[in-house]
């Protein structure tokens, strides 16, 4: 089972009555293939690089997934035949993005001596 980003932005006209049927949707249909939420995250509604059916905004979610690599095609199907979606993207995250989920440590610089250049 590997990682995977999906970002999923849907139609900024939707009620919240809709908004969180999909929600549930989504989530049902994302643990019926196998696969576990490890994070999800609303991005609120956002400007469009350019217009996606006919919209210039989009409601944007995001979510951290554990998942065969078979699912993804799945997920892929269903998602094309909701409405509501304007565009979804799956990207697998490496071993070397896995590291990046916590935070940085505090760096902390001395102060130089001296008189400034």
């Amino acid at each position: 089972m590997g990682r995977y980003e999906n970002i999923i932005v849907i139609n900024p006209d939707c009620t919240k009555e809709e908004e969180e049927e999909l929600l549930k949707r989504i989530t049902a249909n994302i643990e019926k293939n196998g696969a576990t939420i490890v994070k999800v995250d609303d991005w609120a509604v956002r400007k469009l690089a350019y217009p996606i059916k006919k919209k210039d905004k989009g409601h944007y979610l995001f979510f951290l997934l554990e998942m065969a690599e078979e699912s993804v095609a799945t997920l892929n199907k269903f998602y094309r035949t909701v409405d509501l979606i304007l565009r979804h993207m799956f990207v697998a995250v490496t071993e070397s993005k896995k590291g990046l989920e916590k935070a940085p440590e505090q760096v902390v610089f001395d102060e130089l001596e001296g008189e400034p250049a």
